[in-house]
């Protein structure tokens, strides 16, 4: 994503069914796939068309607006000079935030294998309730809005309700959602202009590394199963064996 971002385009649809970790005899490398809305950033289209698969697409890119822009004054009485708001495009902070979901899902959807198998209570209806509300499987949900944007509310929500080994892995995602506002807020400080110069694409590029690179130091031998799975089979099923994500996760949108 970082290559395909410095090259000068964007995916529009980065979501776990667009990625997939090719083994071989060095252990292996992640490939991206599905380029159907891949676009320029500096296309010359007049407005984005909502494009992506709802569970990951970006805040902005599913209301169709800039929203971490600084509040500006309103115009005074009588001046009708107001700029008109830009139209709306997508562009590279929309893809790695596109990346923070697929992590969110990934943690939200799943357990240990280690917690499912013992005989500690865990509350899945509670994780899957919460896992409902990020991941409401239709768009302008204001459920999902909160999880991104409420940074405190997501850590202690993620660690009142994930298992302990999950959270040790997944503890910087609400560090994670608020460097990526952080982001939006210092492209969008001059709104109507929107600023993405290579600074920022290099700095976000690198703390999304380092976010995943800790998770992934953490995670180690960690096997992961479906919280449905524990509804339905006595042993969860382990990482290699889970089935495919439920059908609204792939579900892809294209629309004005």
């Amino acid at each position: 994503l970082y290559y395909l971002h410095k090259a000068g385009w964007i995916h529009c649809d980065f979501s776990v069914g667009n990625v997939i970790w090719v083994v071989g005899d060095n252990g292996g490398i992640g490939k991206l796939g599905d380029f159907e809305y891949t676009k320029e950033i500096n296309s010359d289209t007049s407005h984005d068309v909502r494009t992506g698969t709802m569970h990951f697409m970006a805040i902005e890119v599913e209301h169709q607006q800039y929203l971490f822009q600084t509040l500006a004054p309103p115009p005074t009485y009588g001046d009708t000079n107001v700029p008109s708001p830009p139209p709306f495009r997508m562009n590279f902070l929309h893809d790695i935030e596109s990346v923070w979901w697929a992590y969110a899902w990934i943690f939200s959807y799943h357990t240990d294998t280690i917690t499912a198998n013992s005989n500690n209570s865990f509350n899945v209806d509670a994780q899957l309730r919460q896992h409902q509300l990020a991941f409401p499987g239709a768009i302008d949900q204001p459920t999902r809005l909160k999880f991104f944007i409420g940074i405190t509310e997501l850590y202690h929500t993620c660690k009142s309700i994930l298992s302990d080994r999950c959270f040790k892995v997944c503890d910087n995602l609400a560090h994670f959602a608020y460097t990526l506002q952080a982001s939006y807020r210092k492209a969008e400080a001059e709104h109507p202009s929107i600023v993405l110069d290579d600074s920022l694409r290099e700095d976000m590029h690198a703390k999304a590394a380092e976010y995943l690179d800790y998770a992934q130091k953490k995670a180690g031998d960690i096997k992961l199963c479906r919280l449905l799975n524990l509804r339905k089979q006595k042993r969860p099923r382990e990482e290699g064996e889970t089935s495919p994500p439920p059908d609204n996760a792939g579900k892809r949108i294209h629309q004005g």
